[in-house]
């Protein structure tokens, strides 16, 4: 593992003096932007994420981590000057020591850290969809290989015998055919070393063994003596030999040189280097997630600084809550970290060769006991990690509590403030009503006053109007649309 380990001081300070100066928010647990599926955080790898085979080299995987490696070294390092200097140098006009200034230069990091997360997120999904692929090209070697092998011991199993009868009705001069020897099947040699080329050459050499043997048994002048001819059981034995032979060598050829192809691509390949790449990006994001979480915290505290959020709760503002956090950040930082470097060291070491790989081909065993390390350790660091995501939930859930307190609040001043408006434009028309009534019946009484109080008709022409006969009516009809005017659904109910 790297030597350089930080210690808890050095990481503490590095990250303190960082979120003081520079700062990110989270995706990974900011809920007004977090996007889920199934209730898991797309944003920072929660999500299930199914994949097939494909094919993104170790060299393609190094540089991928290296490229995350890169922004966390100085996290890694404690180098506060890296982690700093840039937001600090960020500024055109000189560094600006206002709030806004320091909130700002958090949301710039916020934005970078977000990035690198999701930059990482995918880093993981390659590496998964490598790690498949090995597995899936190893498996197909390992099945041409087994059929290859299967084919060879079931020509040993066939051959011998014919060998042992054509042996039996030899009655020339010429030395026995040799046994096709099954030597070969046993899976431990089988698998370690390369007995299966050696079994298919002989097996070749057994053919032109054969071949040959049978042409000379065809020479016109082979019988010569009582003990030295051609016994007429011995032609049809070999016959049966020869087209055995052939009808395997026909048969095993293909499956032989299918074998090779499969082994030479599965070769090119290593499943347990491609996996440590996987544990090394894992825990980059489990790093960056802290770091995305403390960077974030960071620039809510300085967001609240001023703020009319910066309520009470819980007997502490807001704004206490979010800073108590950063002891529980930098533990996890600090924990995520070591793992890290010990992800790193593992992925550096193997990346040309992996012990296992020198002694055989056959890497099941070795990747099943790193898968099962690899997923033990990921287990575990649910629950560790689930310690600082909790506390950051809590503080985000009091958070979302106020405000939306808050906004019950506002919204019961807005109805409160709609109501007395409503009875101000009530009480107005109401007066505006009245002041009509009485202007209706003044304009009456002056109509009256005009007319010297006499109604009759006798003075007045025909067909005009006879005012103090209809002026109450008019009176009436003036108040009834003054209050219809308040109340507008009267006036389809009143009608003249």
């Amino acid at each position: 593992m790297f030597n350089n380990r930080i210690r808890t001081a050095a990481l503490a300070g590095a990250i303190a003096i960082s979120t003081a100066a520079s700062g990110v928010a989270i995706p990974a647990f900011a809920q007004e932007t977090t996007v889920t599926t199934n209730g898991f955080n797309d944003a920072d790898g929660s999500t299930a994420q199914p994949v097939g085979p494909v094919n993104h080299t170790e060299a393609e995987l190094r540089d991928a981590t290296d490229a995350t490696g890169n922004y966390l070294e100085a996290f890694q390092t404690g180098d506060i000057q890296a982690i700093v200097g840039a937001y600090v140098d960020a500024g055109e006009d000189g560094f600006d020591p206002s709030e806004q200034a320091i909130f700002e230069a958090f949301e710039a990091a916020r934005n970078e850290a977000t990035q690198q997360l999701a930059f990482s997120k995918d880093t993981i999904t390659k590496t998964r969809e490598s790690v498949n692929y090995a597995l899936k090209v190893d498996q197909e070697a390992t099945e041409a290989f087994l059929a290859y092998r299967n084919a060879l011991r079931g020509a040993a199993a066939a051959i011998n015998p014919l060998i042992d009868a054509a042996n039996d009705a030899n009655r020339t001069d010429r030395a026995e055919i040799k046994d096709y020897a099954d030597l070969y099947t046993q899976t431990d040699i089988a698998l370690k070393t390369p007995q299966l080329a050696y079994a298919f050459q002989d097996l070749k050499a057994l053919q032109a063994e054969v071949d040959a043997d049978f042409e000379w048994l065809g020479e016109f002048g082979i019988d010569q003596e009582d003990a030295n001819y051609v016994q007429r059981y011995h032609i049809p034995a070999v016959e049966a030999l020869k087209a055995e032979i052939d009808a395997r060598v026909a048969a095993i050829e293909p499956l032989r040189a299918d074998s090779i192809a499969k082994n030479l691509e599965a070769q090119k390949s290593d499943v347990l280097v491609r996996q440590l790449f996987l544990e090394r990006a894992t825990a980059q994001r489990d790093t960056l997630r802290v770091v995305e979480a403390i960077f974030a915290t960071a620039a809510r505290y300085v967001e609240l600084y001023e703020s009319d959020e910066n309520v009470n709760v819980e007997g502490d503002t807001l704004r206490n809550h979010y800073v108590a956090l950063l002891p529980t950040l930098f533990g996890a930082a600090f924990f995520n970290i070591d793992i890290l470097d010990d992800a790193d060291e593992a992925a550096e070491l193997y990346y040309l060769e992996w012990d296992t790989d020198l002694g055989t081909n056959d890497e099941d065993a070795a990747y099943a006991e790193e898968k099962r390390q690899f997923a033990l350790l990921t287990y575990a660091k649910v629950f560790i990690n689930g310690i600082w995501q909790e506390e950051v939930k809590n503080v985000q859930n009091l958070y979302d509590g106020a405000r939306a307190e808050a906004a019950r609040v506002e919204a019961e001043r807005l109805a409160d403030e709609a109501y007395r408006a409503e009875q101000l434009r009530i009480a107005q028309e109401a007066a505006d009503a009245q002041k009509a009534i009485a202007d209706a019946l003044a304009k009456e009484a002056e109509n009256g006053n005009n007319n010297g109080g006499d109604n009759s008709s006798d003075d007045k022409e025909t067909g005009s109007s006879d005012i103090g006969s209809w002026g109450p009516f008019a009176a009436i009809a003036a108040i009834i649309a003054a209050i219809a005017a308040i109340f507008p659904f009267l006036s389809g109910i009143v009608k003249f």
